[in-house]
Parts: C-alpha cells; sequence; structure tokens
C-alpha cells in the first residue's frame, strides 16, 4: 500500500460565528457535541493538493471526490489526508483509489473514494445502501419526495472569498491554481468554493417546509464532467431530491445538482454534487412536542 499524504493540518471552522447553527460552539455543545463543528467542506478543500499529485491536472476536468463523514472535528483539531494508490504510478487514468481523512490518534473523520476519468466502480456514496423510507412517515422532511426539483440559481462563483482565504492562511491546500493562471485560462474554484456554488441555497424551499432545525453535512461527493469551475463564471446550478432516510437521531436528505455556464440550458454539466444532510431530532419542535 502505498499512501499519498496531505500531512497533517489545522483546518478552521470558517463559520464559528454563525449562531445558532452546528458551527456554533454555543449550539453544537447544547446538542451533545464537543464544540462548533468544521464544516465537510472545509475538510474536502485539504485533499486538492494531493488529488493534483495522484492524477494530476486531469482530475480537475473529470475527477470525482466522494466522501461520507463519520467523526466531526473542532476549529484547528489535526487531521491528514490520504489517498491509497497501491502500487500504481502516477498520475492515474481512469482509476478510482480509496481516500482517507483522519485525526493523529487514528479516528476515521471521512472514508470514501478519489477517481478520475472512465471507471466501471460506482463511487464511495453511490455504493451505499441510502436505507430510503417514504417521505410521508417523517416530520421534517414529509414533503422531500425523491425527485422532487430543487431550486434554479445563477450564481457567479465567489472569487473574492476564495482569494482572501488563500492570502490568509487558512486553506489547508492552497495551490496557485485557485489565485493566478492555471491550465484552463483563470483561476479555478478549490473543493469549498465548488461545494459553495453547487449547495447554497438549493433547498431553501424544502428548509423552510422543514421548520427549526439544526443540519449537519453528512456526506459529499464533487464531481467535475467537464471542469474545473471558474471563479468568477456565471453558472446555473439546477437539482432534484434522490431520497429521504430516517436514523434514530436524524432525517436524512439526500441530493444532487449540476452547474452549468449560465444561458446553455441544454449544455453538458461542468460539475456536479451529491450531498447527504443530516437533519437533528433533538433540534427540531417537531421532536419535542
Amino acid at each position: 500500500m502505498t499512501l499519498i499524504t496531505s500531512g497533517v493540518c489545522n483546518p478552521r471552522n470558517l463559520s464559528i460565528n454563525s449562531k445558532g447553527s452546528i458551527h456554533d460552539d454555543a449550539t453544537a455543545t447544547e446538542l451533545g457535541f464537543r464544540a462548533g463543528t468544521v464544516a465537510g467542506d472545509i475538510h474536502l478543500e485539504q485533499f486538492g493538493g494531493i488529488l493534483n499529485s495522484a492524477f494530476g491536472q486531469q482530475w480537475c476536468e473529470t475527477g470525482s471526490l466522494s466522501m461520507y463523514f463519520m467523526h466531526a472535528t473542532a476549529d484547528a483539531e489535526p487531521v491528514e489526508a490520504t489517498l491509497d494508490i497501491g502500487e500504481s504510478q502516477t498520475p492515474l487514468h481512469n482509476a478510482q483509489i480509496a481516500a482517507r481523512m483522519h485525526t493523529p490518534e487514528g479516528i476515521t473523520v471521512a472514508e470514501g473514494t478519489a477517481s478520475v476519468g472512465n471507471t466501471s466502480q460506482p463511487t464511495a456514496l453511490y455504493s451505499r445502501d441510502r436505507r430510503s423510507v417514504d417521505a410521508s412517515t417523517l416530520k421534517m422532511l414529509r414533503h422531500a419526495n425523491p425527485g422532487r426539483p430543487l431550486e434554479t440559481i445563477t450564481r457567479r462563483a465567489p472569487g473574492n472569498d476564495q482569494i482572501l482565504r488563500h492570502s490568509r492562511g487558512v486553506m489547508t491546500s492552497p495551490l496557485d491554481w485557485y489565485v493566478s493562471d492555471s491550465p484552463w485560462g483563470g483561476p479555478i474554484c478549490s473543493p469549498l468554493t465548488s461545494c459553495r456554488v453547487l449547495v447554497a441555497g438549493m433547498t431553501e424551499t424544502i428548509e423552510k417546509e422543514c421548520g427549526e432545525f439544526v443540519g449537519l453535512y453528512g456526506a459529499i461527493e464533487i464531481r467535475h464532467h467537464n471542469g474545473p469551475l471558474m471563479l468568477d463564471t456565471e453558472y446555473t446550478v439546477t437539482g432534484h431530491v434522490l431520497d429521504v432516510s430516517d436514523t434514530p437521531k436524524t432525517e436524512v436528505l439526500w441530493y444532487t445538482t449540476e452547474a452549468r455556464i449560465a444561458g446553455e440550458p441544454d449544455s453538458a454539466p461542468i460539475a456536479s454534487l451529491t450531498m447527504m444532510t443530516r437533519l437533528l431530532k433533538n433540534s427540531s419542535p417537531l421532536y419535542s412536542a
């Protein structure tokens, strides 16, 4: 087994001041967590450098990163991201490999797969049993039937925020391509920025229907189809519900989104995202009544 590693990094909780969210220390501890949690999309950004080491620039064009989160970390707690390339020579082509993030003590923070090009294997998230249930049996997600369309949003990939994070040294795996010229022209979106393009506001109507709740990311997959996503470029994002499920502590929403160049609705997607969000039952008045 040959591992490519990011080294130990200390990802920051960039939403620590978001009161009432799982990232806020007071809210998180009230709900049973040790402290406000580092968002999953921030953890994905730590893989940026090692994905380039394993797959080369092709990962930004046809690559995926598919991760299931298992252990929540708090602000600046140390974690290490790894890719298992086995005995293969890099850069890999048309391949899928194991990806993992863990603490120095060996606790698995997230595990999944990374791939590039055409592979016959399902990604980590698409090989999981989603344990689907009938949406009408749920309290918060009772209207979130599979296939239901999400919002349609046209937005510009937020360059200023990414460049500011890069300049302040809060990126766990900064690449020059994130702030300056790249093989595709200008700066490209980091994994965190890509998530924000593909997620922000997409479930707004569903969230309003759910009433008051606190949620957290349970799994994320980013996939490039004709990438990368470019900074300060307008994309139209669409999506739909994949599944809903239920656990003793959470209601679970699975959904997928796609980004296309704005004004080109019939074009192939540039990138897509699959997300699993957990809605905490003990944060909802529907479960305390």
